[in-house]
């Protein structure tokens, strides 16, 4: 059995960036500019794309974490600490506020369910033995 907890969405961090889009889109079928039009059609689609396809699947195993066509596998016994996090890093997560995920020696990755609760509830179910922050 798996559990799938979508990522949290700070649509103020997103909301910029698709409102340029958005702008330059426009302003290149106003120019006939398809070419550029086509290239900004192609961005915004990709980071919508990310934003529909960001997600974390627990499984008896291990983490998924999928964010568009990236894939990374965290097996749960390998994971020995989560701390909230608000580090502005690149990482599969669509907003700020954050969990940061220890795993092995010296690996972490930063991800943010929108269930926050819930994510944290389903692996303690799993790893008993995980400390949180």
């Amino acid at each position: 059995m798996s559990q799938t907890f979508n990522s949290k969405i700070s649509w103020w961090m997103f909301a910029p960036i698709l409102s340029g889009l958005g702008f330059f889109l426009l302003l290149s079928f106003v120019q006939h500019r398809w070419l550029a039009a086509g290239l900004v059609l192609l961005a915004g689609t990709f980071i919508l794309y990310l934003l529909v396809s960001t997600r974390y699947t627990i499984t008896s195993q291990e983490l998924l974490i999928e964010s568009g066509p990236i894939r990374k596998r965290v097996p749960l016994a390998s994971i020995t600490t989560i701390t909230p996090s608000h580090n502005p890093i690149s990482s599969p997560a669509l907003s700020l506020d954050r969990l940061e995920i220890r795993y092995g020696k010296f690996d972490s990755v930063l991800i943010s369910p929108a269930d926050k609760a819930g994510f944290l509830t389903a692996l303690h179910q799993l790893i008993p033995a995980l400390r949180h922050d």
